[in-house]
């Protein structure tokens, strides 16, 4: 089971030494844009493009403050300017999907499970993504005061209440 994980564990690490908190850690990125020049030969520019482009990228990140690096791959795809660093874009296009590891999509799939029981199986699909995002992403503060105040500025909502 090791060796066949191997060379994805290895193209994930070469990947991931392109996520600015991880640049600098890296202490094979030489060999780390070897292998990704390698792998990722027809989606990227030439060798003499690359090289380059990526020791921008490091030294762009070497200059600021460690708590405004990014550290996942989504927030480095954000950070990174397509027309500046396409090379560099377009490899954290190919990493920023990739899951980290099946434990994420095991953990939606089992809130989804506690979500939709039988007495909630007529729960609409609007309501359901939204008592899902907020189940997924609990550790977010909420405004109850302006959920509140939106409900009420609200003129679309049923009113009759009938005993």
């Amino acid at each position: 089971m090791e060796d066949r994980l191997f060379d994805q564990k290895r193209k994930c690490r070469s990947l991931w030494s392109l996520i600015p908190k991880y640049c600098d850690a890296s202490p094979n990125t030489a060999q780390d844009l070897d292998r990704l020049l390698e792998i990722y030969q027809e989606d990227i520019g030439p060798r003499e493009a690359v090289v380059p482009e990526v020791q921008r990228w490091v030294n762009k990140w070497k200059k600021e403050d460690v708590s405004t690096v990014p550290s996942s791959a989504i927030e480095a795809l954000c950070a990174c300017h397509a027309d500046i660093y396409p090379n560099v874009y377009i490899l954290l296009t190919i990493l920023g999907p990739l899951p980290v590891s099946t434990a994420t999509s095991e953990r939606r799939f089992s809130t989804m499970r506690r979500l939709k029981t039988d007495l909630r199986s007529s729960t609409g699909n609007g309501r359901m993504t939204g008592l899902a995002l907020l189940s997924i992403h609990k550790d977010r503060q909420i405004d109850r005061e302006k959920i509140m105040n939106d409900f009420v500025a609200s003129s679309n909502r049923r009113t009759d209440f009938v005993l």
